[in-house]
């Protein structure tokens, strides 16, 4: 599910790689296809202002300097998950609070061992934290949440579940009656499909973590990317986990939650999600304030044919293999072995990427071949 087309991750690493081998696979793979001495490291992109006439124009802030350079395209690869969003509870908190973003270990930055810990929020970070936080010696640890989700485990029978579900890469092969559709009806029909088997088979499952004080998940198992975690039911039953309702308000370090529950806490660690923001792009280039980005073909704003964005999608697999696919649109355009519809044809086939249902990755890369063909030069 995570791999690039082109380079597999060795056949003898376990099925969830951790994080040192993640780093050893990204490193060999930019020495497998010779691109490093075009990485630059320790350089900030201060500001990107357009050309007149085309290209881009760069402030760029190194380790001793700043200075400028032009370009003829941009590609915004920051992605939308390094902005940390954070709430804004009434009240003050004396004990330690910060995202999750910060977190680096149960001792880092703060030591959680014999500490009473709020997680707030019930995405993949917040139910991992919340079972690695529990069993690395926490006095209790506390997971609220505002709105429900499906939470699905990482294995079934000692069997990766993704092994049992389609489409999970952009390369995958679409079967033929979903690949003559029409693109939004296809994703309507698998979107179906995939979400009466999420029920057949993960419903009793809910149940139970709506009796241990989750908050109900949505109908249709899609309409917010379902968490993946293999351990945050048995935590919650053996009690190292404790789930609580939103939180309304803070006082000192007494944390309430919604109905007037509260718990003494010395922590508080909120994994809130992310903001989707571009600093060095200016508003009329990258609205974000929806926390969206309309675009053609999940990649090319409406208005320009320079800028092009990489990373801004919520899919059902992983992101490595989407960003693939994506700078593989990007470099046929660059490089004129594919060019873009008429401008009126590009605005109205832009959608939004993030307000939607989770993006199958299958679906996704079939779309993009069809549109690269159509536009073949």
């Amino acid at each position: 599910m995570s791999r690039f087309s082109d380079f597999d991750m060795p056949d003898s690493w376990p099925e969830f790689p951790d994080c040192d081998q993640v780093l050893e696979w990204l490193n060999a793979y930019v020495d497998h296809f010779g691109f490093r001495p075009s990485i630059r490291t320790l350089t900030e992109v201060v500001q990107a202002r357009p050309r007149n006439g085309g290209g881009w124009h760069l402030t760029l802030r190194g380790p001793s300097a700043e200075y400028t350079a032009d370009y003829d395209a941009l590609i915004a690869a920051s992605g939308s998950y390094w902005d940390p969003q954070m709430p804004d509870w009434p009240g003050s908190f004396s004990g330690d609070l910060f995202h999750a973003q910060s977190y680096l270990d149960p001792r880092t930055p703060v030591d959680l061992r014999k500490k009473r810990v709020v997680i707030v929020g019930i995405g993949n970070t917040g139910c991992e934290l919340a079972c690695e936080i529990a069993k690395a010696g926490a006095d209790q640890v506390y997971l609220s949440a505002r709105s429900g989700t499906w939470v699905l485990p990482k294995t079934i029978d000692g069997v990766p579940a993704a092994e049992g579900v389609p489409l999970t890469h952009p390369s995958d092969e679409v079967p033929k009656e979903l690949a003559r559709l029409a693109e939004e009806d296809r994703e309507t029909l698998l979107a179906q499909r995939a979400s009466e088997v999420i029920k057949q088979a993960h419903t009793e499952r809910m149940a139970q973590f709506e009796r241990l004080g989750f908050p109900p998940a949505p109908d249709h198992p899609l309409i917010k990317r379902p968490t993946i975690c293999q351990d945050i039911l048995p935590c919650l039953e053996a009690g190292d986990v404790c789930a609580k309702p939103e939180i309304k308000r803070l006082e000192g370090k007494q944390v309430i939650f919604a109905e007037s529950d509260r718990v003494e806490a010395d922590v508080i660690i909120c994994a809130t999600g992310y903001r989707l923001s571009y600093p060095y792009l200016s508003r009329d280039l990258a609205d974000t304030r929806s926390n969206d980005l309309t675009l053609f073909c999940g990649i090319v704003p409406p208005d320009r044919t320079d800028l092009f964005f990489v990373g801004v999608s919520r899919p059902t697999g992983a992101f490595w293999p989407i960003a693939e696919a994506q700078a593989n649109f990007i470099a046929a355009l660059l490089t004129h072995r594919y060019s873009l519809p008429e401008a009126g044809e590009v605005r109205r086939r832009a959608r939004p990427m993030l307000d939607r249902l989770a993006m199958n990755p299958g679906l996704y890369g079939l779309s993009l071949r069809e549109e690269l063909a159509r536009g073949r030069v």
